[in-house]
């Protein structure tokens, strides 16, 4: 196991040394295998080792997930994940009943189940997830508000999925798409 270690830490080392001397140049090709690897990254690993488990969809995943690249400023890309809560419609769902009008809505999750913010009326013709909103006025005094008209029930956020994802398993992904980008690249480059 240590020879494996030595080898990946040497090749690394090797790899270090060669951007080094290729000073600006070296620091360009990092900037661009960190954009790429983090864009690979997004749109293969991302999009869908989630997506089995949850039911949320490729195209869910990336609307609610973005890249920015990397930048003279900033040495490595990034890929941030919203915080809003996605519709529980997008995921896999289903209900447990309460009462005779009221049931929670229970959505996929990694490794089981989660509640969402809302409610499902078992009796209703469209048994759809719903949500019923509450504002407060900033006037003279506190008042509460609440709107008569229900809304799509909101499920927990990509930034929470990404968060129960398995580290290891994340890690392990990137540093192997960001490695091959890299050699890719200085190789690319080198034949030039």
């Amino acid at each position: 196991m240590s020879n494996s270690r030595t080898a990946s830490l040497s090749v690394l080392e090797e790899t270090l040394r060669m951007l080094d001397e290729l000073g600006k140049k070296g620091d360009q090709v990092a900037r661009e295998a960190s954009s790429t690897g983090a864009t690979r990254i997004r749109q293969t690993y991302l999009a869908q080792a989630p997506g089995s488990d949850t039911g949320l969809n490729r195209r869910t995943i990336m609307r609610y997930s973005y890249l920015k690249k990397a930048t003279p400023k900033y040495d490595a890309a990034r890929i941030n994940f919203s915080g809003s809560g996605i519709p529980a419609t997008e995921y896999k769902y289903s209900m447990k009943k309460l009462a005779p009008t009221r049931a929670q809505i229970l959505v996929d999750w990694l490794g089981g189940q989660k509640l969402a913010a809302g409610f499902i009326n078992p009796l209703g013709k469209n048994k759809a997830p719903l949500r019923s909103h509450s504002q407060k006025m900033l006037s003279n005094s506190k008042n509460y508000t609440y709107r008569k008209k229900t809304e799509p029930a909101l499920a927990p956020s990509l930034a929470k999925l990404y968060l129960s994802l398995p580290e290891g398993e994340v890690e392990n992904e990137s540093t192997t798409i960001l490695s091959s980008e890299l050699v890719a690249l200085l190789d690319e480059l080198l034949d030039e």
